[in-house]
């Protein structure tokens, strides 16, 4: 007998039953029962699943707006099998249900903020993810179950927007030379942030103008005038006076190497910080 075992959506899987040789047959209500006892198990494990998924977007929002103390989110990891080293994962342009299907034998935590989808869990969650098809995700640095997200939220933003713009499916926040001389500390970022682009930043909100914008994609394309003006969709004599205005407004010459270092390290701390798209 094959009977399928029944379940929303669909068969949650097909029942095989063979009568032995020589033993007294058992008949089909016996198999149909057998299938009705797998079909309500199998309504009660997604019910569970579906009870700690809900419970688990719950705590990840509540320490993503930190209102848990340590003590009380280990527990609460605990309970959803997170131990040791954690990450935080922000997945973009990842299909819905490939997402939910890496992730179904791996404990974590998922939540939905807007249009990204946010993961916490083991590092090795990165690898499954990464192979997703035509996804962008960006990963934090390693960080002990308890431990505040401020950081790691900023670093997981920083390290997807790296992804969208190189087309990596997966960038991990501090792979790069450039993120081990950043400092943690957001207090010590923002005041980098503010010392060297502080003036470009203001005029940049309050004329509408893309200085920031040009500079970095200038720098990401290792200062070729022409290719950036190509990826920001202007003239090159455009990006040409833009860069020449941030040199006045910052107060750095972009022509010198050790104003170059500093204000590559304070454009990577502005993403660092969430103030770059």
């Amino acid at each position: 007998f094959v009977l399928p075992v029944p379940a929303p959506g669909g068969p949650a899987g097909f029942l095989v039953a063979y009568e032995r040789q020589g033993a007294q047959p058992a008949g089909l209500a016996v198999v149909q029962h057998i299938a009705t006892v797998a079909a309500l198990r199998v309504a009660m494990v997604r019910s569970e699943r579906e009870t700690l998924r809900r419970e688990g977007a719950e705590t990840l929002a509540e320490l993503l707006q930190e209102v848990l103390d340590p003590e009380a989110a280990r527990r609460r990891l605990a309970r959803h099998s997170i131990e040791g080293d954690t990450v935080l994962i922000v997945v973009r342009h990842a299909p819905d249900e490939a997402l939910l299907a890496c992730l179904e034998d791996r404990p974590h935590l998922l939540l939905t903020w807007g249009a990204d989808r946010y993961v916490l869990g083991a590092p090795e969650l990165a690898d499954a993810i990464g192979a997703l098809p035509a996804v962008t995700a960006g990963m934090s640095r390693p960080f002990r179950p308890g431990a505040a997200l401020k950081v790691a939220q900023r670093e997981a933003l920083w390290a997807v927007s790296k992804a969208g713009e190189s087309g990596r499916p997966l960038v991990r926040y501090g792979a790069d030379a450039t993120g081990r001389w950043l400092p943690d500390d957001p207090a010590v970022l923002t005041a980098l942030v503010d010392h060297v682009l502080g003036e470009v930043l203001r005029y940049d909100a309050e004329h509408e103008s893309q200085l920031l914008v040009s500079v970095r994609t200038w720098m990401e394309r290792d200062r070729r005038t022409e290719t950036a003006a190509a990826a920001l969709h202007i003239h090159p004599n455009t990006l040409a006076y833009r860069l020449r205005r941030f040199g006045v407004l910052s107060g750095r010459d972009l022509s010198s190497t050790g104003a170059l270092t500093e204000v590559w390290l304070a454009v990577q701390a502005a993403g660092a910080l969430g103030l770059t798209d």
